[in-house]
């Protein structure tokens, strides 16, 4: 794998030569090709987009190009080749002679793309996906590797151009050079040619078919799963958010064709990067394939690397549970203890299954089943508010999920917390409905010397692990992340930041833990309490 790097590493030193501010875009082109998928690009006339395609023929042995401008009169003639007159008038065969089109070239170039009308539309869907070409009777397998469309316009909406906007998996907005060296260096040069690509270096047929058998051992970890998991979330939660705005803004749609799609792109993106598996830095590359609109480009790059870093939190290094711990541990020392209850027989049940919340402002009984509030702790859940049509003037705080979030408001979405005889909703805290001349409860039961400190070691071990895993995974993805051959400079400084950010936390958990420690031995030194005066006396008497 790491000679496969080296050489698309050279190869795109040799495609970019005399190329100035376009090199991630020719290295996506690229990464599209080797994964046998599309690529769009969105901009205006004058930004060099037919020169990528001319550049990325360049890379495959003995590749044809085949380039077209799209008007609304073109036909599919020009594009999949004129019908042979002499089988029609002979043989009574539809069939086109598509030599030298589009069906015979291993990198294809249409500019223009949505003004190609239905004929055309329809049989780009099959090639495009499905790289065969209807000729006649036959179905042929066409030798193109990728397809690059341009315009400086979107697909319009309600014009039937959804499905062949979908195909495209990598979707590039280009603009003019912004570097003002890139600039002076493009308006300076004379050489204009193309360059010249040794026949070694370029990718054969053969190879190419390899590779791609190869890419499906690349391994996907379930820590990207759980990455391509949360962008899928996020962007629901930002399609119901239109919704409920009622803004006329566009949702995000991907399809499920289009996930499939997206986990192997990244297996290329990993195979050509010379790993066997796909890293989080690979993961970046999802923010060129999900968006619909130009409006809605930071958004997915946002939610993208939003969704990387949590889930580097939360399932890669588990910062989630040191973080969780550590709150724990904080309540403990404040307190002293845990509320550990079970069934209160002073707590009333209501028509058998149900505890009353009290002094609710609300028109009604708010009621909540007797099995969710054992089951409540002090970090909180969610429920919802259920309008009960069998008990009149009676609403029920429910269990609410994931599987919900279409069908209920999120202003009637709450945080619950256990109280002792009472619930916390959002933090504010009501009484449940107890029996009459109920017992008090006891009080609080103090947590023993010897848990609070098993508690420390607990998290004090957890901490080595973390720092360990953290500081080797952070040192691999960064080196990682500096060499990739298909992140910019800007996605790469984002995913370097994160890198440092999870490094702070894991240092910030750390300090925390050590403040709390020397807190808690300072106050067990100055104020002992009896249990611990018995515990030394008992040490030295041993």
């Amino acid at each position: 794998m790491e000679q496969v790097r080296n050489r698309i590493e050279t190869l795109l030193a040799k495609l970019n030569e005399r190329v100035y501010g376009k090199e991630h875009v020719i290295a996506l082109s690229l990464l599209s090709a080797m994964a046998g998928e599309s690529i769009f690009l969105l901009g205006p006339p004058g930004v060099a987009k037919s020169m990528v395609a001319r550049r990325l023929k360049l890379a495959f042995r003995q590749g044809e190009a085949f380039e077209y401008l799209m008007s609304r009169f073109s036909t599919p003639d020009e594009l999949f080749g004129p019908v042979s007159i002499s089988k029609l008038k002979n043989e009574d065969t539809y069939e086109r002679l598509t030599a030298g089109y589009l069906p015979s070239a291993t990198v294809v170039f249409l500019d223009e793309i949505w003004k190609a009308g239905p004929a055309i539309q329809n049989a780009l869907l099959t090639v495009i996906n499905e790289k065969i070409y209807r000729n006649g009777q036959f179905s042929v397998k066409v030798p193109m590797k990728g397809l690059i469309a341009a315009s400086n316009e979107l697909p319009a909406l309600g014009q039937g151009l959804e499905a062949l906007w979908d195909r495209f998996l990598i979707r590039l907005l280009v603009t003019g050079i912004s570097e003002p060296a890139d600039f002076d260096r493009m308006i300076l040069a004379t050489d204009e040619s193309d360059p010249v690509v040794d026949e070694k270096l370029a990718v054969s047929d053969v190879e190419y078919a390899g590779w791609k058998q190869q890419l499906a051992e690349v391994r996907v970890p379930y820590v990207v799963l759980e990455v391509i998991h949360g962008v899928k979330e996020k962007i629901e939660e930002y399609n119901l958010q239109l919704r409920q705005d009622e803004g006329t803004d566009r949702p995000l749609y991907v399809s499920d064709r289009r996930w499939k799609k997206l986990v192997k792109l990244l297996r290329t993106a990993a195979f050509l990067n010379g790993a066997e598996e796909v890293h989080l830095s690979d993961l970046l590359l999802l923010a060129h394939c999900l968006w619909d609109e130009v409006t809605q480009i930071d958004t997915v790059t946002e939610l993208v690397q939003n969704a990387v870093r949590q889930s580097a939190s939360g399932y890669l290094l588990n910062l989630t549970e040191v973080d969780r711990e550590l709150k724990t541990l904080r309540r403990e020392l404040d307190s002293q203890a845990t509320v550990r209850e079970s069934h209160d027989p002073g707590l009333q049940l209501v028509d058998n299954y149900y505890y009353q919340v009290e002094r609710v402002r609300m028109a009604g009984r708010l009621l909540m089943f007797a099995s969710d509030y054992q089951q409540l702790d002090d970090t909180g859940k969610l429920f919802y508010l259920h309008k009960d049509k069998y008990k009149t003037d009676c609403f029920i705080l429910k269990k609410y999920d994931l599987s919900m979030r279409n069908k209920v408001p999120q202003n009637k979405i709450y945080t619950v917390k256990r109280g002792r005889r009472s619930v916390f909703i959002n933090q504010y805290e009501y009484p449940l409905l107890c029996t009459p001349d109920c017992v008090p409860l006891p009080p609080i039961e103090v947590h023993p010397e010897e848990d609070i400190a098993a508690r420390f070691r607990q998290i004090g071990t957890l901490l080595d692990r973390v720092e360990g895993s953290c500081k080797e995974w952070a040192d691999t993805e960064a080196a990682y992340c500096r060499e990739h051959l298909f992140l910019d400079d800007k996605e790469k400084k984002a995913l370097l930041k994160m890198l440092d950010y999870q490094l702070a936390d894991v240092t910030r958990y750390r300090n925390e833990w050590e403040e709390l420690n020397h807190a808690y031995r300072k106050e067990n030194q100055e104020y002992p309490s009896e249990r611990t005066e018995d515990n030394l006396l008992g040490t030295a008497s041993r």
